[in-house]
């Protein structure tokens, strides 16, 4: 029997400080951190005992900028001087659930501010435990500590890459999934079957992204590899090959939602304008 849709409440909580007797570029240091919380049905903060890990996809310019951190309350710590938007990916303990995608604004207007998020899982009528465990009760997590769960890698101070800046290495290449018929610019699915993603609309989605959005892009498809996939990196032609049929479902899912997401940007800036 199918199960009702599953939707879970969590939040995105953010602290910063200014670093006194510290200035980048003019402006002043900051201290900056992330954490998540789910939220129970009386606005009580809770556990996420169903999420697995979490990555963090930082602006280009952080020496890491992909940060993976695995015990809850999912922390991270950092230091820079700058605003920025980031997309925060979460993998479920189950595995044949596609990682959950949201973007997340970094910025300094108050030194402590807390986002609400929903997660919405479904399709999930054959994964009965995975449901139990979305499903259960869990315990307050007002206890909830930070210092054991400071830096996933060490906090790192932002770092200029020149070879990032240049436009030879935001290109991304799709070599075995070309365009050479037509499709509809807005289906989501192929033809053959539903619940598919139609590559060849995924590859026309990363043309049209813009090329600062290209780097954590192709993080995602790192973050996500497996040896049955093909990526392949040409670091002297600055170019990023994948054969899109190669990545899995999954992995295509959260590519489409990235690249929707991006759009959808593009779209809200240029009607501002």
């Amino acid at each position: 029997m199918p199960q009702k849709t599953i939707r879970k409440e969590i939040k995105v909580i953010t602290d910063q400080n200014i670093v006194k007797g510290q200035k980048q570029n003019g402006f002043p240091m900051r201290k900056w951190k992330i954490s998540l919380a789910g939220v129970n049905a009386n606005g009580d903060e809770e556990p996420m005992p169903y999420v697995d890990y979490v990555e963090y996809i930082l602006h280009q310019t952080f020496e890491q900028p992909l940060r993976k951190v695995t015990e809850f309350p999912f922390v991270l710590q950092e230091k820079g001087w700058g605003e920025f938007d980031m997309k925060i990916m979460l993998h479920f303990v189950e595995k044949s659930v596609p990682p959950f995608v949201l973007d997340h604004d970094l910025n300094f207007q108050s030194n402590h501010y807390e986002v609400p998020q929903t997660i919405t899982f479904s399709k999930i009528d054959q994964k009965h435990s995975f449901i139990k465990l979305l499903n259960s009760p869990t315990t307050n997590a007002s206890d909830r500590e930070s210092s054991n769960d400071s830096t996933n890698d060490g906090a790192t101070h932002k770092r200029r890459r020149e070879a990032l800046t240049k436009e030879k290495s935001k290109r991304i290449k799709d070599d075995r999934s070309s365009d050479d018929e037509s499709h509809n610019s807005s289906a989501a699915v192929s033809g053959d079957e539903e619940d598919k993603i139609d590559v060849h609309q995924l590859a026309k989605k990363f043309q049209m992204l813009h090329p600062d959005d290209l780097i954590p892009l192709v993080n995602l498809v790192k973050a996500n590899q497996t040896s049955d996939m093909y990526v392949k990196e040409d670091g002297e032609a600055g170019e990023f090959h994948i054969d899109l049929r190669t990545l899995g479902e999954s992995l295509l899912a959260v590519l489409w939602k990235f690249c929707d997401d991006c759009l959808e940007k593009y779209q809200k800036s240029h009607k501002k304008k």
